[in-house]
């Protein structure tokens, strides 16, 4: 009778195996020393940035009747500068809503500058789009200019008052119904409460 031959385990299959306890070993490890490993790797990531921190922040858009501002929250990245997060905030202003809320800015606006002094007053430079391509009327213009306004003042301290420039330069006004002559201060009661 014949005896049947057992296979030798192949070496790939051996390598597999290894491989295998290996995981497993480094698995044990990292449960096994978690917190000490974290606390040694935090600082290194933290130092080279690859942590992400974020912040929130109330946008303010139009309602569908145009008659107040709703804010929406968004998340921009902390930057522990507030010229830089202002920035951010405006630029997601400009991006529009995420919701069901009407866009206050021409989607072709681009922020040209932005400056805060040490009096708490924001200069906010945009191209030409925000009067070019702006729909006109009061009520329109009005959105507008609050909801840069409130949207920098009402999330940053530093921020007091906002003057709106286009193209580097003052304007009395975007499309004719609001002076912007002098620098502008939140308007807390057009903003509907959800």
């Amino acid at each position: 009778m014949k005896q049947k031959r057992r296979k030798k385990p192949s070496r790939k299959s051996k390598r597999g195996k290894i491989i295998l306890v290996l995981i497993f070993i480094g698995i044990g490890l990292i449960l096994l020393f978690h917190q000490p490993l974290y606390q040694f790797i935090k600082p290194l990531v933290t130092k080279k940035d690859i942590l992400i921190q974020k912040r929130e922040v109330l946008l303010y858009f139009s309602d569908a009747e145009g008659e107040y501002l709703i804010g929406e929250k968004r998340r921009i990245l902390k930057k522990n500068d507030a010229k830089e997060e202002a920035k951010e905030t405006i630029r997601e202003l400009i991006n529009g809503p995420k919701g069901k809320l009407i866009r206050t800015l021409p989607p072709r606006t681009k922020l040209l500058g932005f400056q805060i002094n040490d009096e708490g007053l924001a200069k906010v430079n945009f191209n030409q789009s925000l009067s070019k391509d702006h729909p006109g009327g009061s009520t329109a213009e009005m959105m507008t200019v609050y909801s840069i306004v409130n949207s920098l003042v009402l999330n940053f301290p530093q921020i007091k008052r906002v003057q709106i420039l286009v193209e580097g330069r003052p304007v009395e006004t975007i499309t004719g119904h609001l002076s912007l002559k002098q620098p502008i201060s939140s308007k807390p009661d057009l903003i509907k409460r959800q």
